[in-house]
């Protein structure tokens, strides 16, 4: 007879089977906590939510609820005023760039594709989506990438700035 944490027991097998008695319930217990953390995370919607053709829906779901929040807003609150410059737009084309070289819009993040309208900010050049830099364009008077000011008559930043 041998002695373990839970008193006497015979041969190996009883020393074996006492130790599962206390691993059991420890795996089970990781088990738990791990399903649970991977459902407070968001578990498989989360996975979706990130797939790279869902970018846009969510930028539209927080634009939604941008103008609803505003359309909330008591009307004893003035408005903010809109930015006055409106931003021209082209189709893009990736003509005269290289394979590997693909512009990304930051606002969004996906790809300019072929054909899509877009829009360039004067100031400092940057291209983006034209939907995007229009949503951006209506909280926001600065460029997304670089933060210049792209409203009229705004002051030039410094070129030692200019790092984009």
């Amino acid at each position: 007879m041998m002695s373990s944490f839970f008193g006497p027991v015979d041969g190996v097998l009883g020393l074996v089977m006492a130790w599962l008695l206390i691993l059991f319930p420890i795996v089970g217990f990781l088990a738990v906590i791990a399903v649970c953390l991977w459902s407070l995370c968001g578990g498989e919607r989360a996975a979706e939510a990130n797939a790279p053709g869902r970018r846009l829906g969510r930028l539209a779901e927080v634009m939604a609820a941008i103008e609803r929040a505003e359309q909330m807003r008591p009307a004893t609150v003035a408005p903010a005023p809109e930015l006055m410059v409106e931003l021209g737009y082209f189709p893009y084309s990736a003509e005269g760039r290289r394979a590997s070289e693909r512009l990304v819009c930051a606002i969004c993040l996906e790809e300019l594709q072929q054909g899509q309208a877009c829009s360039e900010v004067p100031v400092c050049r940057h291209v983006f989506h034209r939907d995007c830099i229009d949503a951006w364009m209506k909280s926001q008077t600065t460029c997304p990438l670089c933060r210049r000011n792209i409203a009229a008559g705004s002051e030039r930043v410094s070129a030692a700035i200019d790092m984009v």
